[in-house]
């Protein structure tokens, strides 16, 4: 088992010698594995996965969160979460079946190949088709879906959105002919008598082999008998390939929800502070794949009481100022001591400071005051926090 598993993983469909392959003059094939070609897709998948897997998250099952810490000796739950990620993020699913001892007990996670594993409905019960251990049940098959149509399979979002990708592509296309070309546009060599079908291919072969290419950018160009230059196609500048890249880049923001600043493009003044980014991320996009785990961790490795938690903290924290006026309003309201102040700082606690106070709006001190003591003592009293 431990020998296939091993050649799936490192010789199967997803390796990277399938991505690197000549370019040829045509738009390369547009799949779920080329498209990370593509940096906004390659940037905001990689985002999304890597934010899943590193958030920290637990699990109230024991032999649950066992698993769900250490799913394979072969990969660490960083790595297979993102790697799980990532594959639902570009195939729309991802798979990963539960090996479970005899008597029951949870044993391991083995991911899987996405395009070699199919579910069947045409039986009485579903049933889950794979090409390395053949079929497997609904309940011993950790499947992490895109959004679809049935519930019961996710929908690429690569090929939903295969016309954008495609344009996308295309400009990248562009872009790298022109570009190899040092970008000059495309001429015509304009000789005032008539030329032979053999000078004309002469005249071409001797421009292309003198002015084309990058290397040799900046050559003069010497005509003779009365030729001249004429431009028959536009600049990069004239046809808007910036403007249509920065398009393309607010695409893969729509089709994935991660916002364009996270893309690395120009988001304009629409946003606020880096909270509020951060917030409107988790809110319209890392959120769902949360609880897409949630749900499927629940249901096929835990017990039905059970419940999974995750710590959104690392992800939407607020810049120092901000959390210094927050905790000071908690404090100075009671509702928070001065030692949970610190622990949400992640500073250590200190002496004296677990009893909650509340701030004087009236008097001459304006100091704060201890809760359940006598008033007149701690007036004026210095803030330790």
């Amino acid at each position: 088992m431990l020998q296939r598993l091993l050649q799936r993983m490192f010789v199967g469909p997803w390796s990277a010698t399938t991505l690197i392959d000549a370019e040829s003059g045509a738009v390369p094939t547009l799949t779920p594995l080329t498209a990370l070609r593509y940096t906004p897709v390659y940037r905001a998948v990689t985002l999304i996965s890597s934010d899943v897997a590193r958030l920290s998250s637990s699990v109230s099952s024991s032999s649950a969160d066992s698993l769900w810490r250490s799913p394979s000796t072969l990969t660490s739950a960083f790595e297979f979460r993102r790697a799980m990620t990532l594959q639902a993020c570009l195939w729309g699913n991802a798979f990963a079946a539960i090996n479970r001892t005899r008597g029951g007990e949870l044993l391991e996670l083995i991911m899987l190949d996405p395009e070699s594993t199919s579910l069947d409905l045409t039986g009485d019960r579903p049933v889950y088709r794979t090409s390395a251990y053949g079929t497997l049940q609904l309940q011993d098959m950790l499947h992490i879906r895109a959004p679809g149509t049935n519930g019961l399979w996710g929908e690429s979002p690569v090929r939903l959105c295969r016309t954008a990708m495609s344009v996308m592509a295309a400009q990248e296309q562009m872009a790298l002919k022109a570009y190899t070309n040092a970008g000059n546009p495309k001429i015509a060599l304009v000789h005032p008598g008539r030329l032979s079908p053999e000078a004309m291919q002469k005249i071409m072969a001797d421009y292309e082999a003198r002015h084309a290419g990058s290397v040799n950018t900046g050559r003069p160009l010497v005509l003779a008998e009365g030729m001249k230059v004429e431009r028959i196609s536009s600049t990069l500048d004239d046809t808007g390939l910036s403007d249509a890249r920065a398009f393309s880049v607010q695409d893969v923001s729509r089709i994935y929800g991660v916002p364009v600043s996270m893309l690395s493009g120009e988001s304009g003044s629409g946003y606020g502070t880096m909270e509020w980014l951060s917030r409107m991320y988790v809110d319209a996009c890392l959120v769902h794949w949360l609880h897409a785990w949630q749900s499927e961790v629940l249901l096929k490795l835990a017990s039905p009481f059970d419940s999974m938690t995750w710590d959104l903290d690392s992800i939407i924290r607020p810049g120092i100022a901000e959390q210094m006026a927050a905790l000071r309003t908690g404090v100075e309201a009671g509702f928070l001591t001065r030692n949970e102040a610190r622990a949400k700082l992640d500073l250590p606690p200190l002496p004296g400071l677990d009893e909650p106070t509340l701030a004087l709006n009236v008097g001459t001190g304006g100091g704060q005051t201890n809760i359940g003591t006598d008033t007149s003592e701690q007036e004026g009293t210095p803030n330790d926090f």
